[in-house]
């Protein structure tokens, strides 16, 4: 894909054990997220040891220098989306202009009108 010149960016948000039985109880005691706990969640909880050796192995044999994994510490979901984000807007913006576009004159024009600008 890469070859082909398409942009490719692969985070992986990790959290810890800790982290996930805390959203798992989180989960449970508040309605509105209730949702998104399953009984597949406690089942694949006890597996975290194989997911750990199968995550290893996907990211050894996945990761290249042209299309690298990203690892992104996620505990803090906050900090964790704004890390992906810059990720993303550094792989997915290199060539392209990413600074802001200048205010259309029409649109400066009206807005002194209506705010009474001087």
């Amino acid at each position: 894909m890469v070859a082909d010149g398409i942009r490719l960016a692969k985070c992986f948000l990790h959290i810890t054990p800790a982290e996930q039985i805390r959203r798992f109880k989180d989960r449970l005691t508040n309605p509105l997220k209730r949702w998104k706990l399953s009984y597949e969640d406690f089942h694949n909880r006890s597996r975290w040891a194989d997911y750990e050796v199968a995550i290893e192995d996907m990211l050894e044999k996945t990761s290249l220098k042209r299309a690298p994994w990203y690892l992104v510490p996620a505990n803090d979901k906050p900090y964790g989306r704004v890390a992906v984000f810059t990720i993303m807007i550094d792989i997915l913006g290199k060539g392209l202009s990413l600074k802001p576009r200048p205010l259309d004159p029409k649109v400066a024009e009206m807005a002194k009108q209506l705010f009474d600008l001087a």
